[in-house]
Formats: structure tokens, C-alpha cells, sequence
């Protein structure tokens, strides 16, 4: 029984898994900057090509 309290109350164990979860989280909050980030620059991209297609043409 002093052995299942002993690995109850033992908490090495949950570092390793706060900062796996703290790890996981800022992946999944680079992810969605850089999704968002990546259609913003193309949505600009696509709007001077179309100027300039634009210009050209004229």
C-alpha cells in the first residue's frame, strides 16, 4: 500500500508532461499563425500580379 501512495504523490513524472503539453500547445499556435500568415502573403501576391497584369495590358 506505501508503495501505491509513494507513486501517487510522486510528481517527477508531471514536468515531463506539462511541458510536453506547454510543447504542443505553441506547435499548434505557430501552425495557425503561420496558416494564416501564409494565405494573407498569398492573397497579396495574387493582388500585385494582378495589377501588374493589369498595368501591362493597358
Amino acid at each position: 500500500m506505501t508503495q501505491v501512495m509513494r507513486f501517487v504523490q510522486d510528481e517527477e513524472g508531471a514536468t515531463a508532461l506539462e511541458y510536453g503539453l506547454l510543447a504542443a500547445l505553441i506547435a499548434a499556435v505557430i501552425i495557425g499563425a503561420v496558416t494564416t500568415l501564409g494565405n494573407v502573403v498569398s492573397s497579396t501576391f495574387n493582388n500585385i500580379a494582378a495589377s501588374m497584369s493589369a498595368a501591362a495590358g493597358s
